[in-house]
């Protein structure tokens, strides 16, 4: 499937997984369809070779239909995502909780039923949704987070599922802390304080680790389905267990 020639459409494109996403399959000839609603961040990657930018909304259905449904696409990735604040279910504000669900879970079916028609008419296509460490694993925190990308998970399976005995693969790459830039949300914005206190001290991905993981699954031959692949930095580890003691009566 990565070849040259080959198309793609990479949602939040302008982000940090999106955009390395983005200028790495277009490295390798493929043309790239970079989506985003970040109009400043999409200017940055115009006039690369093989990049065609899009400014939209994945929440917007009506867009996304109008946009990519007549378009032969090859490859789909489903990077689109926002963290939210931080929080418990119990507090994180409505408006935080919903957003996330909007463009974390109900932006990837508008870009699935979008695409993936044409995929299955032409009995070809793959699709990778960005999933993370969150999903299968409990995240303090960042509940909503973790609840929309455990969403992701059984979408990915699902989707697999009703695409039996077609030619289309799916893909659920679940990464750990990648130094994206998507963290600073938890600080209102301040990239800064992100970087200090959840980038710097630690050794971090970076968006080309997880680019070049996508390559990988992309050249396994057709015949091969990378189903779920895990990737972390070597210093991450998720497990463990807690136990409240009480104090003495």
């Amino acid at each position: 499937m990565l070849k040259a020639g080959a198309s793609a459409l990479v949602t939040g494109g302008s982000g940090g997984i999106g955009s390395a996403i983005v200028r790495m399959l277009a490295g390798e000839g493929v043309k790239v369809i970079a989506a985003s609603n970040d109009e400043a961040r999409l200017k940055e990657l115009e006039g690369i070779a093989n990049v065609e930018t899009c400014f939209v909304d994945v929440t917007d259905v009506a867009r996304m239909q109008a946009l990519f449904a007549s378009r032969e696409i090859d490859i789909l990735v489903n990077a689109a995502g926002v963290l939210g604040v931080t929080g418990t279910y119990y507090s994180v504000p409505h408006e935080s909780a919903q957003r996330i669900m909007d463009v974390n879970v109900v932006g990837v079916h508008n870009a699935l039923s979008a695409v993936v028609p044409g995929m299955v008419s032409r009995n070809h296509g793959h699709v990778i949704n960005i999933g993370s460490i969150a999903g299968p694993y409990p995240s303090a925190g960042q509940p909503m987070y973790s609840a929309s990308k455990a969403a992701i998970h059984i979408m990915s399976a699902n989707l697999r599922l009703e695409l039996f005995g077609t030619d289309v693969r799916v893909t659920e790459l679940r990464p750990g802390r990648v130094r994206s830039g998507m963290h600073a949300e938890m600080f209102e914005g301040d990239h800064a304080r992100a970087a200090e206190l959840l980038y710097d001290p630690y050794e971090c991905m970076n968006p080309e680790d997880v680019a070049d993981v996508i390559r990988f699954v992309l050249a396994a031959p057709p015949h091969v389905c990378v189903a779920q692949i895990e990737v972390v930095p070597t210093h991450q580890v998720i497990g463990g267990t807690k136990m409240f003691q009480r104090a003495a009566k």
